[in-house]
């Protein structure tokens, strides 16, 4: 009996610190896909400022680009921030080249202070006669810092590019 009460307490501590940070899901949704959208148009615009204001600016940022011919992996945000504005990406845009972008398909999991969401992404460009099409799937880690989505990890994962099974040599037992 001396420890029922000692015992409801640490039961309403735990209850109630549950209870306090609930999320609203589709408006922290909302609100994660416009920070997405805006980090890629910002990108494609080859306006930093406003990409770099998407992102956590730490020793943690990490990025990873994988595909069939080659991987980029950057870890902290100088060598994040360099990577992205740097010469090694200017060839993926320019003023004569049309690109559009197409996210789908995501699936998230969010809580108070952070998230973790995976998408579907169609990269088209186009310039001239020549267009190319990159389909990838994309992983990011974002954190709430001050009431506001910001980036923390992204990787794209190429599925473009890559031999069908068929084509693929076998092996001799």
């Amino acid at each position: 009996m001396r420890y029922t009460f000692p015992a409801i307490l640490v039961m309403l501590f735990i209850i109630s610190g549950c209870c306090n940070d609930k999320v609203d899901y589709e408006k922290e949704k909302a609100a994660i896909i416009d920070v997405i959208n805006k980090e890629t148009q910002s990108y494609i615009d080859r306006d930093f400022d406003a990409m770099f204001s998407t992102h956590v600016h730490d020793s943690l940022n990490m990025r990873l680009t994988a595909g069939a011919d080659n991987y980029v992996f950057a870890e902290g945000w100088e060598e994040v921030s360099r990577h992205m504005s740097g010469e090694e990406t200017e060839d993926d845009l320019g003023p004569d080249l049309h690109i559009k972008v197409d996210k789908s398909n995501y699936r998230m999991k969010i809580y108070p202070h952070s998230a973790f969401v995976v998408c579907d992404q169609k990269w088209t460009s186009a310039y001239d006669d020549d267009t190319t099409e990159i389909n990838s799937i994309q992983v990011r880690f974002l954190e709430k810092i001050e009431g506001e989505w910001k980036i923390s990890f992204v990787s794209f994962v190429g599925t473009s590019g890559y031999r069908d099974l068929e084509e693929t040599e076998e092996l001799d037992d």
